[in-house]
């Protein structure tokens, strides 16, 4: 009988935990209104970044969580759980590639910083054949997506130092 009700408990348990789990990546609002509002940003995101850094940019593999609102901190975070800031091979890497005592990146304050880092860490080809300027719709889609204001007509090269994060 105690087994039992202990195995009830630790069943209860395991249930509210997982139903009180914090989706990572962007909340279902914050991604829809992204989806209608930036629908080219949108498409690319999802061509061009989503398989490495999920559907909602929760993160994968060895890829940072990109999207929602605790991500695109100012600057990198100190400890997560994502494999490529724990992986001690991932870090040597990183460490031997920039200056000691420089951060990983510059900071991300806001959409022109967005646009700088992604204009200067195109990985994919497809991103890397792209116009500069069609970059501002994956901008104002990953923003809208994180949860971000951005003007009407969205981010521009014109107002992209306006645009927090």
């Amino acid at each position: 009988m105690l087994i039992r009700l202990t195995q009830g408990f630790v069943a209860i348990a395991l249930a509210t935990a997982a139903c009180s789990a914090t989706q990572a990546g962007a909340s279902d609002a914050s991604l829809a209104n992204a989806k209608t509002a930036a629908a080219p940003g949108a498409s690319t995101f999802s061509a061009e970044c989503a398989s490495c850094h999920g559907d909602r940019g929760e993160g994968k593999a060895y890829a940072p969580s990109v999207l929602g609102s605790t991500d695109l901190p100012v600057y990198p975070r100190a400890d997560t759980s994502s494999p490529i800031t724990t992986d001690p091979v991932q870090l040597q890497l990183q460490s031997q590639q920039r200056p000691p005592g420089t951060p990983s990146r510059t900071p991300f304050r806001n959409a022109r910083d967005l646009y700088n880092y992604l204009a200067q860490h195109k990985k994919s080809d497809s991103l890397r054949a792209l116009d500069p300027n069609a970059l501002w719709p994956l901008v104002t889609f990953m923003l809208l997506a994180h949860g971000s204001q951005v003007p009407a007509g969205g981010v521009t090269a014109e107002n992209a130092d306006r645009v927090e994060m």
